[in-house]
């Protein structure tokens, strides 16, 4: 069964409880962990929901490393996602059943896209179909807004990585272990993502000035980010720049 983790800062309970109780209903789910970033002290009656709210935000991949850690050794599998994302009802006892029938070489298991939907959209749930999980050596779309994997498979994710490429990470190091990555496809997905909009020709050629500061942990090229950085910066993620300010982020598609 899957130990499913949810980092959130509440921007949406809406969505996140729709995302809960299509949770909380499959047979394939133990038992989801809320790291409550936001340190409001999330409420729920979600028999299998458990919050934890740190002293402060932990951030992102220190959240996933925490909810790693806090998940019961009962779950042999842990699924990692976005608080505002909802899946066909489906797609957990299929990726489930993969995880079961593959070997120990299965790293992990990420959705390759995200369509981005409006919230009007979020009033049912994708329209199941048949998951279509396929080999891959290179992390594309949005693979960190959901993945599966055996826990035993999870690497802690270095502590100064505190937002960007924790997927990235984890993506490298199961394949320098020998293990092999999939992707999902040919799924329904709903996506909540407001803050996000398409480049234009101008911002994309002032984004292209960014300057990183790169330092490497086993292997794994990532970001390192200072003071002055984690209030204003400018990075890339897949195929996107982000623009970061005071914790607010927005995308920017790469032409």
């Amino acid at each position: 069964m899957f130990s499913i983790i949810i980092p959130t800062l509440l921007k949406d309970t809406e969505v996140l409880n729709k995302l809960l109780y299509q949770l909380n209903e499959d047979s394939t789910v133990g038992e989801i962990i809320i790291i409550d970033n936001s340190c409001s002290s999330f409420k729920t009656d979600f028999s299998k929901v458990k919050v934890h709210v740190p002293k402060e935000n932990l951030f992102v991949n220190p959240a996933w490393n925490l909810g790693i850690k806090l998940s019961s050794p009962e779950f042999k599998y842990f699924g990692i996602l976005n608080d505002d994302i909802i899946f066909q009802k489906n797609l957990f006892e299929q990726v489930h059943a993969f995880l079961e029938e593959s070997s120990e070489d299965v790293g992990l298991v990420g959705i390759d896209c995200v369509a981005n939907t409006s919230k009007n959209q979020f009033d049912f749930y994708p329209e199941n179909t048949v998951v279509n999980i396929q080999v891959t050596s290179k992390l594309e779309g949005f693979f960190g807004s959901a993945f599966f994997g055996n826990k035993k498979n999870y690497f802690e994710i270095p502590n100064e990585m505190k937002v960007f490429y924790g997927d990235h990470f984890l993506f490298t190091r199961n394949i320098q272990s020998g293990h092999k990555n999939y992707k999902i496809c040919n799924i329904g997905i709903k996506h909540l993502e407001s803050l996000s909009s398409h480049s234009s020709p101008f911002i994309a050629k002032m984004f292209k000035k960014d300057r990183k500061l790169c330092i490497k942990h086993n292997g794994v090229e990532h970001q390192h980010l200072s003071i002055l950085q984690r209030i204003f910066s400018i990075t890339t993620y897949h195929n996107h720049y982000v623009f970061s300010i005071l914790g607010l982020k927005m995308k920017f598609k790469i032409n």
